[in-house]
């Protein structure tokens, strides 16, 4: 069985990969920059608590690829967290992204079904009473 399958078959639902651009709008793009652009999202994998969105932004008067890596300190919750940015080539398939984040997560010691993250809790800010 390949590891799409498997992982697919191990996280049912909380495994997703949703690519949003096609290649030529990826071309379209780099050769028409819009003045306003900034980043975009060109490819998402979502595994379990893990993500990898592979990122087009502006570098100088040029469009490069750049991979982000997500993670949830709580599987429950929808909130995500920045945790890291790759230098590695990025690809827009499936199976490349699925062995970038295999990778990632075995070499920091991350998993795709648990939270590896103690929780801080913050400071509770207190309303002051308007005073009279």
């Amino acid at each position: 069985m390949n590891r799409i399958k498997e992982i697919k078959k191990q996280l049912e639902d909380r495994y997703c990969y949703d690519r949003k651009l096609k290649e030529k709008d990826v071309q379209r793009l780099r050769r028409n920059i819009p003045s306003d652009f900034s980043e975009t999202v060109a490819a998402s994998l979502i595994v379990g608590c893990l993500r990898l969105d592979a990122v087009l932004y502006r570098s100088d008067d040029t469009l490069r690829f750049g991979y982000d890596v997500f993670v949830k300190d709580d599987p429950a919750l929808p909130e995500w967290i920045c945790y890291d940015t790759l230098p590695e080539p990025v690809s827009l398939k499936e199976a490349d992204m699925l062995s970038v984040l295999d990778r990632f997560a075995d070499q920091c010691g991350l998993s795709f079904t648990e939270s590896c993250f103690s929780r801080l809790d913050g400071k509770v800010i207190k309303k002051e009473k308007p005073s009279l």
